[in-house]
């Protein structure tokens, strides 16, 4: 455990308020952070502005901005909820300290991750939510097989982001040969302006699969080229 204190330096992106646009959360108001650097270059990528932009911040300025921006941690449905999302934030090497130090405040803490990266040095606490790469986003080859270990069962998440109906029958392929849709909560969402929705919701329903069909909420709300939401 590292404590609030203790000189670990982060690079980052950005630090704002918006709701939650995926998973089984979206519509809940979050506080985002955001690190800069991702090893991986997905062809749909909405954030590639968080490759390299960003500024350098300690871990206790960035403790002190959520409880700033949060206010005090509060139990039940309505607790504030905090998540850090990238870029890759587990290519930071200080990110589970981050993570941790963030759930020893009192909050409601997830983690988006794109699964290249081992998560068992991730507190099991923190709401993983973790997007298997399929072939078509070019990066289909960067999972680690193992993190399917460390996931748990109504907590965490699996997201596939579809860029075709390719996509679609590996991903549910893949899902089926793993049996991964008795344990864990899976996401298909199509990729924003590549796979019809309307399709993949029909072949959701017509194929039975129990997996949830989301899109994402903030842009539809704000566009897809607003950043900040």
């Amino acid at each position: 455990m590292m404590e609030a204190g203790v000189s670990v330096r982060f690079k980052v992106n950005e630090i704002f308020k918006s709701i939650q646009g995926e998973g089984s959360r979206a519509g809940r108001p979050c506080l985002f952070i955001r690190l800069t650097g991702c090893p991986l270059r997905c062809v749909y990528c909405d954030t590639t502005y968080a490759y390299f932009e960003g500024g350098t911040m300690d871990l206790d300025e960035i403790l002190a901005q959520v409880r700033e921006a949060l206010g005090p941690p509060l139990p039940g449905p309505n607790a504030p909820f905090v998540e850090l999302t990238g870029g890759e934030p587990l290519a930071h090497p200080g990110a589970p300290a981050l993570l941790e130090a963030l759930l020893d405040l009192g909050y409601e803490v997830a983690l988006e991750t794109a699964g290249s990266h081992d998560i068992r040095v991730v507190d099991e606490r923190v709401v993983k939510i973790v997007d298997r790469k399929t072939p078509g986003s070019g990066e289909g080859h960067r999972w680690l097989d193992s993190n399917l270990d460390h996931l748990v069962p109504g907590q965490d998440e699996l997201k596939f982001v579809l860029c075709s109906p390719e996509d679609y029958a590996w991903a549910r392929d893949w899902c089926l040969g793993k049996g991964v849709l008795d344990r864990f909560d899976v996401l298909f969402s199509p990729v924003w302006g590549s796979l019809d929705p309307a399709w993949l919701a029909e072949r959701i329903v017509e194929d039975g699969l129990p997996v949830r069909f989301q899109m994402q909420l903030h842009k539809l709300v704000w566009g897809a080229e607003k950043r900040g939401v």
